[in-house]
């Protein structure tokens, strides 16, 4: 499958005319999938895909518009350009929780690992640093059932974050941990994550935690065993600052 790309040359300005096909498409491309309805209506299939072989229907998901997309599959477009699982993986990581929502519905397994890494949907949504759109994205994978405690594949780079990065057999609540927001860390465990969980290092969620400084609210949730902390912390940066004699 294609990976759409803003700084391909379909989403680049052209000396095409305005009014042209290919210079509609090009800014679809560059994200006013509004202009779906009359590109189709205008005559072009809705099959249509840009130079690089994206497709109108791949853009649409990359921006998630579903109602666009909706109006493309009633117009001949297939849900088979969108990849392995419907592309749910790419949904969750670019946090469109309706989009999720909509390929569920049609057929995307929110337990799918993916054949390289064993990322599943949760994985993916779990990359971004407290996201408030990627928490609803999790909110909506649980409610359809899926499974916290899957673990990657260790030792195999991984496209979810910048560069030169590799899965270390880790649960999503080890990315929540580093990552998530405070309700998403608690929506995990109410369904089921593992404090516990070690990932190919031996390293816990609670680890992750205190690798990535998460303030101590988040450490207290990933506590577990014998680990304590006590009710009066209020995290060193404090105790390092002081308190000036009033």
């Amino acid at each position: 499958m294609a990976t759409p790309d803003p700084n391909s040359s379909s989403s680049q300005n052209s000396s095409s005319s305005p009014n042209s096909s290919s210079s509609m498409f090009q800014e679809i491309a560059d994200g006013r999938t509004n202009l779906v309805f009359e590109y189709v209506w205008n005559g072009n299939p809705a099959t249509s895909a840009d130079p690089d072989g994206v497709s109108l229907l791949q853009w649409c998901a990359y921006y998630g518009d579903v109602s666009a997309m909706k109006f493309l599959l009633t117009q001949g477009a297939s849900f088979e350009g969108l990849g392995e699982n419907l592309g749910l993986n790419g949904a969750c990581f670019h946090g469109h929780w309706q989009l999720c929502q909509f390929l569920i519905e049609r057929g995307a397994d929110p337990n799918q690992p993916s054949a390289d890494t064993g990322e599943t949907p949760l994985h993916s949504a779990l990359v971004k640093h407290e996201s408030a759109k990627h928490t609803l994205v999790v909110k909506v994978l649980l409610a359809h059932g899926a499974k916290p405690n899957c673990a990657t594949k260790p030792g195999v780079e991984t496209g979810g974050f910048m560069r030169d990065v590799r899965t270390r057999g880790e649960s999503p609540l080890h990315r929540a941990a580093a990552f998530g927001q405070e309700e998403v860390i608690q929506r995990l465990l109410d369904a089921g994550a593992s404090r516990e969980a070690k990932d190919v290092n031996g390293d816990s969620p609670l680890t992750w935690a205190s690798w990535h400084l998460r303030p101590t609210p988040i450490l207290r949730k990933l506590l577990y065993g014998d680990f304590r902390i006590r009710l009066e912390h209020q995290g060193m940066e404090t105790y390092l600052r002081g308190k000036p004699k009033e």
